[in-house]
């Protein structure tokens, strides 16, 4: 690969974006194990921790088609921006929650904060990436936020055990900054001359081209939205040790997914990559349904994590391939719609099923849904593009 060619996409939008979006997912990840254990702490049963992660999902799948619509409307650059200010708050606001009702309200307003930033960070990297890189950048701009997933939990635990909570909510809430001041260094992408959305509907919010990627993801993500909620109490529960090594040990094993997924993408098709993410996702959840030690546990998080992170790659090259430019920011805001719709459904049911019939069922119902979208994502599996 000529130096040339390799300074098209490691430009600065580029590279200030990637820092940026990597604090945003530091700050969101340092909470992720800690949120299911303190609402246990403030009275909540196991059950309905997952309405915590589905608040949060649903409030920022409500204001993804809203981010796409004005990122093609607006710019991207306001709304990045906008991601990490509600990030900071958020993260302060955590140690004022004195019961179930208070966490529940912060979670709805965390949550949009995760609707306004990634996705317009998405458009940014579809704005800057070569047609024939756009994989690649994908796959990168997706290891960003996986490496944020990589140190986050495990540290936000260690923090909290060592210096306490609320130690924890300030650290969320510093990163979060510091996501901030990248963010207003980023320069507005949106190409000169776009031809803006018409006037705001319902229907206007989402993209037709992007529906068929947006459905398999949200099979993918379904049973992401279980892990996100229950796998903190259930390492608890059966003696596993801290429970952010799994989302250590998963996204680690994502990043290699990832790195590769993107190349591959390119070279041999969207669908040769994701038809075995999704299997291998699958099969990662039936294995943590047998886990009972540390080690089945880890297991566990290197498969899903190799699966997750090349079928997500291969969904986010797809979806780019599906829509015309001026398309590109109701595109996202549909795909990270299914992508919110996906862990909000996903966290619910899980608390549900949990609740019901133990963990067992929550994590075989999970596996059967990736593998359903594994089915359907065959057809056609041998197009390049699209």
């Amino acid at each position: 690969m000529s130096p040339a060619r390799t300074l098209t996409l490691y430009r600065w939008p580029f590279i200030c974006l990637c820092l940026s979006v990597f604090l945003f997912y530091l700050s969101f990840n340092l909470l992720l194990p800690l949120i299911p254990l303190y609402a246990i702490g403030l009275g909540l049963r196991e059950g309905h921790v997952g309405l915590l992660h589905g608040f949060f999902a649903l409030s920022a799948m409500l204001w993804r088609p809203l981010a796409g619509h004005w990122a093609d409307a607006i710019g991207r650059r306001p709304l990045v921006v906008l991601g990490p200010v509600i990030f900071t708050l958020s993260s302060l606001g955590y140690s004022a929650a004195a019961g179930a009702a208070s966490l529940l309200a912060l979670r709805f307003f965390h949550g949009v904060g995760m609707g306004f930033g990634p996705t317009a960070g998405s458009v940014v990297v579809a704005d800057v990436a070569p047609p024939d890189r756009r994989g690649e950048a994908m796959g990168i701009f997706a290891l960003t936020t996986t490496t944020g997933l990589a140190i986050g939990p495990y540290a936000g635990i260690e923090i909290s055990e060592r210096w306490g909570i609320h130690a924890a909510f300030v650290t969320s809430a510093a990163v979060a900054a510091a996501a901030l001041a990248l963010a207003l260094m980023l320069p507005e992408t949106r190409p000169a001359g776009l031809q803006p959305p018409g006037r705001l509907s319902l229907r206007g919010l989402f993209s037709r081209g992007a529906l068929y990627p947006s459905a398999l993801l949200l099979a993918l993500f379904f049973g992401y939205g279980g892990l996100l909620s229950f796998v903190p109490l259930f390492a608890r529960r059966e003696g596993l040790g801290n429970p952010g090594l799994f989302f250590t040990v998963f996204a680690l094993a994502a990043l290699v997914g990832r790195t590769r997924a993107g190349p591959l993408t390119d070279r041999f098709g969207r669908r040769l990559v994701l038809v075995p993410g999704l299997v291998t996702a699958g099969l990662a959840l039936v294995v943590l349904a047998a886990a009972g030690t540390r080690s089945a546990m880890i297991v566990s998080a290197i498969v899903y994590g190799l699966g997750f992170g090349a079928a997500q790659t291969a969904l986010m090259a797809m979806i780019t391939d599906r829509v015309p430019p001026d398309e590109r920011g109701r595109a996202m805001g549909t795909f990270f719609t299914a992508w919110e719709l996906g862990i909000s459904a996903g966290s619910m049911l899980a608390g549900v099923l949990v609740a019901s019939l133990g963990y067992t069922a929550m994590w075989w119902t999970g596996a059967g849904v990736a593998g359903a979208g594994a089915l359907v994502a065959s057809r056609h599996i041998t197009r390049l593009r699209g």
